[in-house]
């Protein structure tokens, strides 16, 4: 029997100023220099857990929110990148912090760029970490990942039900690793370590809401995008596996190229997940500007 990480994951709140509640977790080092966390897709505040140990070791607070739908975040309606920009620029606020770096995994990775494109002067640094590309970008070799692209580009609507298969995909422990290339096997696999038990616990948190939320976030991220990458203008650097089956380097490597102060880390034989759960040190030290 896995077990559920949902049921002590921690979690607060605060109410935006339209209203809207917006829930995160903090993991690291609890004083350490602050980096937001934007989740992947689905996803939600729980895989900021990922290399909780390796952020404290590096005197780094981590700060990782709900996305609108997600987790325990309210719903809302015609989200944009440029809200969520919004949304982190009003949490940090609330929490006294007024600079921080920015880290986008996989769908978040566009999130974190928003943020740096959207409000330049809240962000110090953007870590793109096996981030989704712009309209127009490479897709992964998973067929369900392609087939959730083409259709949320045309309409949240028409991926609903791609997004059904998937929730009922992360239902079970067993067959949690269909939705993972073969790279990221082990990593990824919840009956084999902690990093598959967070990532389980994430993907189920950001699917309890139901689908809905997914598939609008999906049509968000294929859809145009509310800003252009040469508007983020922080130093950025992208952390991509050269093996990743979900999001292919490609994406990355389109980033880094179009950012005007970017830069790419490419990690050998690592699929979508390695980056982010064994390089935790590098992406967040970086972030933070606290580099060993």
């Amino acid at each position: 029997m896995v077990p559920d990480l949902r049921e002590d994951a921690p979690t607060d709140e605060v109410q935006l100023p339209d209203g809207r509640t917006l829930a995160y977790a903090t993991y690291g080092h609890p004083d350490g220099a602050p980096v937001v966390f934007c989740h992947g897709t689905p996803g939600s505040r729980i895989s900021g857990r990922l290399g909780a140990d390796a952020t404290a070791e590096a005197g780094v607070r981590v700060i990782a929110p709900d996305r609108p739908g997600f987790g325990a975040s309210d719903r809302q309606r015609g989200q944009t990148f440029a809200d969520w920009a919004g949304d982190v620029a009003a949490l940090t606020s609330e929490l006294g912090v007024e600079e921080y770096g920015v880290v986008g995994f996989s769908g978040g990775g566009p999130y974190a760029l928003a943020c740096a494109a959207h409000t330049p002067g809240r962000v110090s640094r953007c870590a793109v970490v096996s981030g989704v590309g712009p309209p127009g970008s490479e897709r992964g070799d998973l067929g369900f990942e392609r087939a959730l692209a083409s259709a949320s580009r045309v309409s949240p609507q028409f991926g609903r039900p791609l997004v059904w298969l998937m929730a009922r995909a992360v239902a079970s422990a067993d067959s949690f690793t269909d939705v993972v290339g073969d790279a990221d096997a082990d990593l990824a696999d919840p009956r084999r370590g902690e990093s598959g038990r967070v990532l389980l616990a994430d993907f189920r948190e950001g699917l309890r809401q139901g689908t809905t939320p997914l598939a609008t976030d999906y049509g968000v991220l294929y859809g145009d995008w509310d800003f252009d990458l040469a508007d983020v203008t922080v130093p950025t650097r992208v952390f991509h596996g050269r093996e990743d089956a979900n999001v292919p380097l490609a994406a990355g490597e389109r980033v880094a190229s179009a950012v005007p102060d970017a830069d790419l880390a490419v990690y050998e034989n690592a699929g979508h997940f390695r980056p982010i759960v064994e390089e935790a040190r590098d992406v967040y030290g970086w972030a933070a500007e606290n580099e060993a």
